[in-house]
C-alpha cells in the first residue's frame, strides 16, 4: 500500500514575520501582532535615517523589531531595533520618529485599537518555511486608543491526532472499519483523502477524489467520519482552517471474501 500527506493551510490573517517583543508581568515575550502597522503614518523605511536594512531571511518583509511595555494598563513603544541588531546595533531614534509625543523615552501608543494576542507555553510550527507558531496557550489583550481594557486567555489551541502523526495509524483504521468487499473495489484505484479541520478535535470534514462509483465514496466518506478525532488548531482568536490531502492507493492482493 502506498499512501501519504501533503498538508496545506487556508489562513485569513497576517503572514509570518519577524516577531515584535512586547515586555508585560515582568516577562519579555515575542508577538506576532504588529501596533506599529496601525500608526497611519507608519513607513518602515523611515525608521533608521535611510540606512538600508535587510531581513536575513527567506519571505520576511518586516525590518525591524519593535519594543514595546505594559506600564499601569497602558501600552507604551520603548524601542525600535533594526532586524539585524545584534550584528549592526542599528536602532530608531524615538526623539526624531516622535518628537511631540516621547515622554521618559516612551511614547503612548495612543494610536492603537485593537488586540494583542500573547502566546505562552509550548508551541508546533505550522506549514512550509518560513511558515507560524501556534502555541499551547495566548492572550488576548485588547486595547483602545492604548489602554489595556480587557484580557482573555485561551488554552488547548492545538492539538495533533495520531493519524497525522503516522499514517499507518489511518490504514489500520480503513482496514478494520471498512468491509472486505468495499475494500477490495478500491483496491489499485489511485484515491485522494482530503480532511478539512473545524472547530475542535471532533469537528473535521472528508472528502474523496479518484472515485468514480457515488455509493462506493459515500460509504468510505462515510467511514472515515467516524474517526474519534483529528487535528485542531487555534491561533490569533480564531479557528485555523487546515487541509491535509492524502494520496491512496491499496495495491496489496484483494481479500478472499467467503462465497
Amino acid at each position: 500500500m502506498n499512501i501519504g500527506f501533503c498538508q496545506s493551510r487556508n489562513y485569513a490573517g497576517q503572514p509570518y514575520a519577524e516577531p515584535d517583543l512586547l515586555i508585560w508581568k515582568t516577562d519579555t515575550i515575542q508577538i506576532q501582532t504588529f501596533p506599529l502597522y496601525s500608526l497611519s503614518e507608519f513607513d518602515q523605511k523611515n525608521l533608521f535615517e535611510n540606512k538600508e536594512i535587510k531581513p536575513e531571511c527567506w519571505g520576511c518583509l518586516k525590518n525591524y523589531t519593535a519594543e514595546w511595555k505594559i506600564i499601569n494598563r497602558k501600552l507604551y513603544l520603548s524601542n525600535i531595533y533594526s532586524f539585524n541588531y545584534k550584528k549592526d546595533s542599528i536602532k530608531t531614534d524615538l526623539n526624531k520618529l516622535f518628537p511631540d509625543k516621547i515622554k521618559n523615552n516612551l511614547i503612548l501608543a495612543d494610536w492603537f485599537s485593537g488586540n494583542l494576542f500573547v502566546p505562552k507555553g509550548e508551541h508546533i510550527w505550522m506549514s512550509q518555511s518560513p511558515g507560524f507558531p501556534i502555541y499551547q496557550s495566548e492572550w488576548k489583550l485588547t486595547f483602545e486608543k492604548g489602554i489595556l481594557e480587557k484580557e482573555d486567555f485561551k488554552t488547548g489551541n492545538y492539538y495533533k491526532s495520531i493519524y497525522t502523526e503516522n499514517s499507518k495509524n489511518l490504514i489500520d483504521f480503513i482496514d478494520n472499519n471498512l468491509d472486505s468487499e468495499t475494500r477490495n473495489k478500491i483496491k489499485n484505484k489511485r484515491i485522494s483523502i482530503v480532511f478539512k479541520t473545524g472547530k475542535s478535535k471532533n469537528d473535521y470534514s472528508v472528502s474523496i477524489k479518484g472515485i468514480d462509483d457515488e455509493n462506493l465514496e459515500k460509504k468510505l466518506i462515510s467511514t472515515l467520519k467516524t474517526l474519534p478525532e483529528f487535528d485542531y488548531y487555534y491561533r490569533h482568536g480564531e479557528e485555523l482552517t487546515q487541509f491535509f490531502s492524502i494520496p491512496f492507493i491499496d495495491n496489496r492482493p484483494l481479500i478472499k471474501t467467503k462465497e
